[in-house]
């Protein structure tokens, strides 16, 4: 009965949505766009579902993003949207409630046309150097988080990947303004870096 609940609402509530999500981000130094459509449908008597035996419940596919991609797009009785990674692992909740996907994929539209900042060279605390953001709770959740402020955006989530699960940062900013604004937090933590890196030095010898 939960199952058909969920699957009822989900299509009085969100069916026929559609919507494009635009992404930027830097890749070995050169900008990198997307933009990918959202469908917000189920697939009526076809719509597979699976039992959870790990939480409990049920969860059911719908349409999601329309890529080509291994995995499925996931809504849970308890509310929360998911995937299976490959098509056949277990559910694994990426969001608490399509309210915080949708969002999470209205502030990463928004950001699209930023300029992006290479993060492999910003540890988390240059970001901590960033004055004035501001986390955004209707868009963030334990494993994806968005803070923000006038100029500068921050998004830091986990991979997906299990062979190297670990924690991403992505950075933007918005103008003149939240450029020197990261650049300069950039150069406040290398030249911090680099101090202590002497200081250990010395010490050691």
């Amino acid at each position: 009965m939960d199952l058909i609940i969920r699957c009822e609402g989900f299509e009085q509530k969100y069916g026929g949505l559609r919507y494009e999500v635009r992404r930027s981000r830097l890749v070995n130094g050169d900008r990198y766009e997307t933009a990918r459509e959202w469908e917000y449908d189920h697939l009526g008597l076809q719509t597979a579902a699976w039992q959870d035996p790990g939480e409990g419940g049920w969860y059911f596919e719908w349409t999601g993003e329309r890529v080509s991609k291994p995995c499925r797009d996931l809504i849970h009785t308890d509310g929360s949207v998911g995937t299976d990674v490959d098509g056949a692992s277990p559910y694994l909740s990426i969001a608490p409630s399509i309210p915080h996907l949708i969002e999470s994929h209205a502030l990463a539209d928004t950001v699209a046309s930023w300029k992006p900042w290479p993060m492999d060279s910003l540890a988390a605390s240059a970001i901590d150097l960033l004055d004035g953001l501001v986390e955004v709770p209707e868009a963030s959740w334990g494993s994806s988080r968005w803070r923000l402020s006038g100029t500068v955006a921050v998004l830091d989530y986990d991979s997906w990947v299990h062979k190297n699960p670990h924690r991403r940062t992505l950075v933007w900013s918005g103008d003149e303004g939240g450029h020197r604004q990261v650049q300069a937090a950039l150069d406040r933590w290398q030249h911090r870096d680099q101090s202590d890196a002497v200081t250990l030095g010395g010490t050691t010898s």
